[in-house]
């Protein structure tokens, strides 16, 4: 398949010479075949262009291949870094999800990063619990920590290798490392801040203090996986103990201890906060 869109590819970036080559032979086979005078001129011409053509061709696929191999050791590099990249994301937004919402997670990794599946999160997760961490700390600082992360780590990448990722994959990555919804996570403690300033109640569940990921974010991780997969597959007969990237099944299929999730917000915390906020807006009127 990677055959096929590399020759189209070539098609398209060299349809010019193409044409010009192609004009040429047809000259050649009318002055062989239909001129008699310029018959023996016709076929040595012809014959002479296809002898061009064919080694030009063999010179540029034995060039690019040594250029692959030569790049192998970098191609392997990417992916490493891609790869924990994108299994890092996936497992942290897996476990918050197990952490907080009362729901199984959807069956398969398409849906779970989509406006089905995680953004349940933001109705859930209560930013005063403590996720499985040490040392112990509460969500608020915890899920900023990743946030930063995944910013910081993103634009890592892309510096390290932009004059050699893929355009597809440098626009997946920037979408995540530049997301709005990333951003309003970092955004939180200035939240809370001039929460306290002035004083005004919110129900500390995360969708209150941040959007919901965008259709974007989600092709975007969704993309990366997919690249990781054909990867792999690619780069595994250079390196046979390559690791492949993090399984959905294998985060979203664990079986859960506690029910109701530990980190949902408990039913009278909700109230009690969505009765502060109703006093706190009728006080305003």
């Amino acid at each position: 398949m990677k055959s096929i869109k590399r020759i189209k590819n070539s098609i398209i970036n060299e349809k010019l010479l193409i044409l010009v080559v192609i004009v040429l032979i047809i000259i050649g086979l009318i002055l062989w075949l239909l001129v008699k005078k310029t018959k023996d001129f016709g076929l040595n011409f012809t014959t002479e262009i296809l002898g061009a053509v064919i080694t030009v061709f063999i010179l540029d696929r034995l060039i690019k291949k040594r250029e692959e191999d030569k790049n192998i050791p970098l191609k392997i590099a990417i992916y490493e870094d891609i790869r924990l990249y994108t299994t890092r994301y996936i497992g942290f937004w897996i476990e918050t999800y197990l952490l907080s919402v009362p729901e199984d997670p959807p069956k398969d990794i398409s849906d779970f990063f989509s406006k089905i599946g995680m953004p349940k999160i933001l109705s859930y997760l209560h930013l005063d619990s403590e996720p499985n961490v040490t040392p112990s700390q509460k969500w608020w600082d915890w899920i900023v920590h990743n946030a930063k992360e995944f910013k910081v780590n993103g634009e890592k990448i892309l510096d390290r290798y932009s004059g050699f990722l893929d355009p597809e994959i440098f626009g997946h990555l920037h979408r995540l490392t530049e997301s709005h919804f990333n951003g309003c996570l970092i955004m939180i403690p200035a939240i809370r801040q001039s929460d306290n300033i002035y004083k005004t109640p919110r129900v500390k569940v995360l969708g209150n203090y941040s959007i919901e990921p965008m259709e974007d974010d989600f092709k975007a991780i969704l993309g990366l996986v997919n690249w990781c997969e054909n990867s792999y597959n690619d780069l595994l007969k250079h390196k046979i103990d390559l690791l492949k990237v993090g399984a959905y099944d294998d985060y979203a299929n664990r079986e859960r201890i506690k029910k109701p999730p530990k980190c949902m917000i408990p039913e009278d915390i909700l109230k009690k906060e969505i009765e502060e906020v109703n006093i706190f807006r009728n006080q305003q009127k």
